[in-house]
C-alpha cells in the first residue's frame, strides 16, 4: 500500500511538472518606431513584387536607381539621405495591378528576442479606374542585425 501511495504522488508530481506554463510561453515583443519615407503607387515603371530590408548604402542608391529609372519617384520621398550606420531601410512592393485603388501597408513593425517582424495588410483593394499601378510602402527603422520576418 505504502509503494502505491508513492507511486501515486510521483506520478501527480511529474504530471504537474510537465504541463507548460503560459506564463513561460508568451512571445515578447516591443514595438519599433518607423519613419516614413515613400508611400503610394508606381505607374510606367514597375519593380518585381518584393518585400525588402536595405542595410546599406550601395543597395540604397542601386534601388533608388531602379526606382527612377523612368519616373522620379525618389523625388517624392521625406528623404533620400539614410543613415545607415543607425538606420535600415524596409521597402515593400505588392503585384503590378490592372487598376487603380490598391495599397499596401506596412502596418506594425517589432522586435522580438529572435528577429524583427513587420505585419503588412492591404488597406484598400481596388477600384474602378483604369491605370496600371503598382502600390508601395518605405519606411526606416532602427539599425538591428536580427532577421526582419513579413507577415
Amino acid at each position: 500500500m505504502k509503494n502505491y501511495l508513492l507511486l501515486f504522488f510521483c506520478s501527480i508530481f511529474f504530471i504537474l511538472n510537465s504541463c507548460s506554463d503560459n506564463e513561460n510561453n508568451i512571445e515578447y515583443k516591443t514595438p519599433i518606431a518607423t519613419q516614413p519615407i515613400g508611400k503610394g503607387n508606381l505607374s510606367g515603371s514597375y519593380v518585381s513584387q518584393q518585400n525588402t530590408v536595405i542595410t546599406n548604402t550601395t543597395q540604397w542608391n542601386a534601388f533608388l536607381n531602379t526606382l527612377d529609372s523612368v519616373n522620379n519617384i525618389s523625388g517624392g520621398f521625406t528623404e533620400t539621405n539614410i543613415d545607415f550606420n543607425q538606420f535600415m531601410v524596409i521597402a515593400v512592393f505588392d503585384e503590378v495591378f490592372p487598376n487603380g485603388g490598391h495599397s499596401v501597408d506596412i502596418i506594425t513593425v517589432d522586435e522580438n528576442p529572435q528577429s524583427i517582424v513587420v505585419d503588412l495588410e492591404k488597406l484598400l483593394t481596388g477600384n474602378a479606374t483604369s491605370v496600371v499601378t503598382q502600390p508601395y510602402h518605405i519606411v526606416k527603422i532602427s539599425k538591428s542585425t536580427k532577421p526582419v520576418l513579413f507577415q
